[in-house]
């Protein structure tokens, strides 16, 4: 509709087959007029030209018929702007930002992005993404997840071999601050007043989302990202903090059965090429860590539950991804179906608030729809600490572990940068822990305490 690649598109597309006019041309963006009874689409716009290698429209030499050629003209819009995401502050081109995409990319980032400063992305925060105290978990985790799908526009796309790669979650711990608790229904009763200027709702706010990486060792990638509410106003100078988070991925060939890890120089030149760019602009040393839980603070206390439980919860289609598999940001609804399932002190944790405050996710092994897991569940009642272990039904050693969580409930005393998770929670969901809880449910025994877990005070 306009000159830039990220204004709003027409509703129809300029047909294959049209023959238009130049009005101008800047970049690889062309001003068009459409010639009346060749092909369709809107008399008037901009459009690119290529993309990537391919050519999307060239030039035609072609004779007029002998009472010339019908050109057809559509005012266009000059407030597009209103509608679009805002610059961001300082940002624009060359040193101080770009939108550029990467090679052979047909995306550009949502937003100018600049060198040694964390990847931006902002999203809308709609109805599906709220519950009646706030903004949800699961809603922080898919912004963090679409941030991390536009940084792929900035990534090396003419590397035709990471067609078959993913890069799954082996690991993600998230922590929400105490603000996020004044975006609920009742401390901001705007009714249907979601645009007014004083409004103060979740509802049509929009989240600013900064994101950093750090490179372990191949194949690994690690992650953090802040989530900030800007406001009603997109190009609000506001930055309240909302939730933090870290992931530890790892690169994987999709295409074998089973898939595997990347190995070998030819993968790892690969990546180093595909991920140029974040590399160098969007990375810093302090991520570079390959233990996860080292980034955290240690509590010297393990985690010593009072209650145990074992449940059954089948994983619906709700829960599923586009592979059918478990989309990770989903993992809070999954724990309060497991709490109301066991019921007591468990139910009690999400009796007010549906969500922990932070969490902890392990995911040593993929989980489909449509299956029954057997979930270990272990609770420090004073704590208001649980963990959990997923298993599919009637396995339980630690080989057939799918899903590991610990979760935390409790929002007393919490610090205004919501910092609760310590390097033990980290710990508490490791393939050495999981093997003493699977133990503990599967046996008589009771395994040793460990400066991460007692299961001492439990009883039978």
């Amino acid at each position: 509709m306009a000159r830039e690649l990220h204004s709003p598109a027409e509703d129809d597309r300029l047909s294959a087959g049209s023959l238009v006019q130049e009005v101008e041309i800047v970049g690889d963006r062309l001003r068009y007029n459409r010639i009346a009874g060749t092909g369709y689409g809107p008399d008037s716009g901009w459009v690119s030209v290529r993309a990537g290698k391919a050519e999307l429209v060239v030039p035609a030499d072609i004779e007029p018929p002998s009472g010339g050629w019908k050109v057809l003209v559509k005012e266009l819009p000059t407030a597009w702007r209103r509608l679009a995401l805002p610059e961001l502050p300082g940002a624009g081109s060359g040193a101080e930002g770009t939108a550029e995409a990467g090679p052979g990319s047909a995306v550009r980032p949502q937003c100018p992005q600049q060198k040694g400063k964390p990847y931006i992305f902002y999203r809308q925060v709609n109805f599906v993404d709220t519950k009646p105290t706030g903004l949800r978990m699961s809603a922080c985790l898919a912004a963090m997840d679409d941030c991390r799908t536009d940084l792929f526009s900035i990534c090396d796309q003419t590397v035709q071999s990471f067609r078959k790669v993913t890069d799954p979650f082996v690991q993600v711990a998230i922590e929400l601050r105490p603000a996020i608790r004044q975006l609920g229904r009742s401390a901001t009763p705007d009714g249907l007043l979601y645009t007014h200027q004083d409004s103060k709702g979740v509802v049509l706010s929009w989240l600013r989302l900064e994101a950093q990486f750090g490179w372990p060792a191949f194949p690994l990638r690690n992650e953090e990202q802040t989530l900030f509410l800007v406001g009603k106003q997109q190009d609000s100078q506001q930055r309240v903090p909302l939730a933090t988070a870290r992931f530890a991925e790892c690169l994987v060939d999709d295409s074998q059965q089973p898939a595997s890890a990347l190995s070998g120089a030819g993968w790892e030149q690969d990546a180093e090429k595909f991920f140029a760019r974040v590399k160098s602009d969007h990375s810093t040393e302090e991520l570079a860590e390959r233990h996860l839980h080292k980034l955290y603070r240690e509590s010297n206390k393990p985690f010593a539950p009072t209650q145990f439980k074992q449940v059954s919860w089948l994983m619906s289609h709700s829960f599923g991804d586009l592979w059918s598999l478990l989309y990770h940001a989903k993992t809070p609804e999954l724990l309060w179906d497991v709490n109301m399932l066991a019921g007591g002190s468990f139910a009690a944790l999400v009796k007010g608030e549906p969500d922990p405050q932070a969490m902890v996710v392990n995911l040593p092994k993929k989980m489909e729809v449509g299956t029954v897991y057997d979930v270990f569940c272990f609770l420090d009642e004073e704590a208001k600490k649980a963990c959990y272990v997923l298993c599919p039904s009637g396995q339980a050693s630690p080989s057939d572990c799918v899903l590991a969580v610990v979760a935390g409930y409790s929002w007393s005393a919490l610090p205004a940068d919501g910092r609760s998770l310590t390097s033990e929670d980290i710990q508490l969901v490791d393939s050495v822990s999981r093997r003493s809880l699977l133990a503990f449910a599967s046996s008589s025994e009771t395994p040793k305490a460990s400066k991460v877990l007692d299961l001492s005070r439990l009883q039978r």
